[in-house]
């Protein structure tokens, strides 16, 4: 929350106050209310009513309003309040299907990834575009922002991953050294290090501070569904397509620990915040929950009718949320293995799934052209936001 304290010319209305507002500071996207000597003042009113004089002082207070962007094929990406399903800006510039986007930790900017082998950065508050970065020679897969919003990385088929100045939208880096398409690339919690995995089976450390390779973590060829790091930095997990998953220490580079589910190909993974969990979805449609602290499978989740395109832990890691191509997206609990909610009312596949930060709320895109925003508890639909004139590749809660 924000409170500012200001003097308005008395032959103004509140409505023309907040108009002004948000046409300067694009408060389209905050909730705010304006107050006379503590009062909240109804859009309405003429400053004049209230008193006599040639100024007026107001309170402004101004809150963060609960926002979802999403990423479509009609090279667009758009910011939702969520809460009423309101367009508050549609980003308009790239000239190929958008598949990625994100918020910045601060909340100052929106990012999208394309397949125009670019990257965007938007301005939140007025939707205008910052910075365009261009370098990439082919499709970008990802696009994440450092802990302190400062540095982009960005993860592509062109074999690289590259990291960006945010302010100036400079390459800073190129990280080269991969024999195939990067499809994960992601930074340590306090930013000094990045970690790629690629479709050539090995992870990378890299340094985000001179772009070294650091360490090679090697699968042996068979292709990384994504590298993370654990949330200290000691440990980096992979997942295989071959459906091994491994721990390796960072410092030495080497495996520390080795979880096996033979026989099947893995589809999609995750990895839970606190790094106690790691999912791994199959071609079998069926989706295995591993326990890293003990070491073993707990867990087998079955119920899908198609196969599992998607999945997401909640912030607790209490909860994790599948999405599938059968148009349905279902809660589970990690400690049971218990499907607790089907989300159903999609009518195309299932392209991303996200918990909101509270862990109250999930949000689903989908081929249908729409995102929808579920209440956990009950499992009901409780906004659909359509605007999209194409599928919706991705969609994300902000922070807040």
């Amino acid at each position: 929350e924000r409170i500012a304290r200001f003097r308005a010319d008395p032959s103004l209305t509140v409505q023309a106050i907040y108009r002004d507002l948000q046409r300067r500071l694009g408060l389209q996207i905050y909730r705010q209310a304006l107050l006379y000597r503590n009062e909240v003042l109804d859009s309405g009113v003429y400053l004049s009513d209230l008193e006599d004089g040639n100024e007026i002082e107001l309170t402004l207070i101004v809150q963060n309003v609960s926002l979802v962007v999403t990423s479509s094929s009609d090279y667009t990406a758009k910011v939702w309040n969520w809460l009423n399903g309101e367009c508050v800006q549609t980003l308009m510039g790239h000239a190929s299907d958008v598949h990625k986007v994100g918020f910045s930790p601060d909340g100052t900017w929106v990012v999208t990834a394309s397949f125009d082998s670019t990257a965007r950065i938007w301005k939140l508050s007025n939707g205008e575009c910052h910075q365009i970065l261009r370098g990439h020679t082919s499709d970008l897969n990802s696009i994440v922002f450092s802990p302190d919003s400062r540095m982009l990385v960005t993860a592509s088929d062109d074999h690289t991953a590259k990291l960006w100045d945010v302010a100036h939208g400079d390459c800073i880096k190129c990280l080269a050294g991969h024999s195939a398409v990067v499809n994960s690339a992601l930074f340590s919690w306090d930013g000094s290090l990045v970690v790629t995995g690629s479709f050539d089976g090995d992870a990378r450390i890299w340094s985000a501070v001179d772009g070294e390779c650091l360490r090679i973590l090697s699968s042996k060829g068979m292709p990384l569904e994504f590298a993370v790091f654990s949330p200290d930095a000691a440990f980096v997990v992979t997942v295989a397509r071959d459906g091994l998953v491994r721990s390796w220490c960072s410092a030495e580079g080497e495996c520390a620990q080795t979880l096996v589910d033979e026989g099947h190909l893995v589809n999609c993974a995750a990895y839970s915040p606190d790094g106690a969990f790691v999912l791994a979805a199959f071609l079998d449609c069926a989706a295995r929950l591993w326990s890293l602290h003990r070491g073993e499978r707990i867990h087998i989740l079955r119920g899908h009718k198609n196969l599992i395109r998607c999945a997401s832990f909640s912030a607790d890691a209490a909860l994790v949320v599948t999405g599938s191509f059968d148009g349905v997206a279902k809660i589970w609990s990690v400690m049971r293995g218990e499907c607790i909610q089907t989300l159903s009312g999609h009518e195309g596949l299932i392209t991303s799934v996200a918990f909101s930060e509270d862990c109250a709320q999930v949000l689903t895109s989908s081929q249908d052209c729409a995102a929808r925003v579920w209440n956990v508890t009950n499992g009901r639909c409780v906004q659909v936001l359509k605007g999209h004139q194409a599928c919706v590749h991705s969609a994300v809660f902000s922070a807040g």
